[in-house]
């Protein structure tokens, strides 16, 4: 079995990752700040190589943008497995306050979805870009359409 760096599969996970990432900064933030989650069936992610894998490829394509990262993986939580990668770099005096405002909001977002201590608040409406399922389903997505190229390269087509 190889290993997380040369899994054949990491390359396309990368390739697929990268845009995703990009697309995680806050707009104005000059590519700072970005973070990505992904969460799906422990199953799911065996099939893709296990959660080592997935977060050897995330952290390989945070480094291509650039990032200082910090990466994480769980197995058998109550999502399943969830893999993350977030940029830890020092926004820049122009790009550090579009970062603070985009903590601030993904935070607010949080507590909201948890609810306040004693009120019982309607759900909140989703906000673009703050709903955690969509980049496991951008990837997903992503994935499933590079795949048939990295079997054909492969020979197993």
């Amino acid at each position: 079995m190889p290993t997380p760096t040369t899994d054949p599969r990491r390359a396309t996970m990368i390739t697929v990752l990268v845009p995703l990432l990009r697309a995680s900064c806050p707009p104005d933030a000059g590519g700072y700040g970005g973070g990505l989650e992904l969460r799906m069936p422990d199953a799911e992610a065996d099939e893709l190589g296990g959660a080592e894998l997935l977060r050897s490829a995330a952290r390989a394509a945070a480094r291509r943008l650039g990032w200082k990262t910090e990466t994480y993986g769980l197995v058998g939580t109550r999502h399943g497995t969830m893999v993350g990668v977030v940029d830890r770099r020092e926004a820049p005096a122009p790009f550090a306050e579009a970062v603070q405002r985009d903590k601030s909001r993904r935070m607010r977002a949080a507590v909201d979805r948890v609810g306040r201590p004693g009120a019982t608040p309607p759900a909140p409406a989703p906000v673009p870009g703050n709903d955690p399922r969509m980049p496991t389903v951008a990837f997903r997505a992503a994935y499933a359409e590079a795949r048939p190229a990295e079997s054909a390269s492969d020979g197993d087509a």
